[in-house]
């Protein structure tokens, strides 16, 4: 299957967010005075296990990406006085 995306969800981390999800799809089911838009939260990791593609992850390696490339350019750069 060819896609757009690289996966980005690793098989760890996957059975971890399939338990996260789980976990809060049965708080919900068990406390019926939790707000129902709670269930889309739970569906948050469910999802990205499924396709195993995290934009939030993404985003946020990106950031992390740039911020490095930039201090390295930076960071042999003496001053003179």
């Amino acid at each position: 299957m060819n896609t757009i995306f690289k996966t980005n969800v690793n098989t760890s981390e996957q059975g971890r967010r399939y338990i996260i999800g789980a976990a809060i799809l049965g708080l919900l089911l068990t406390n019926p005075t939790m707000p129902a838009w709670i269930a889309l939260v739970a569906c948050y990791p469910i999802f990205t296990a499924l396709v195993q593609w995290d934009p939030i992850n993404t985003v946020m390696q990106a950031a992390i990406n740039r911020f490095k490339h930039k201090n390295s350019m930076t960071f042999g750069k003496t001053t003179t006085a």
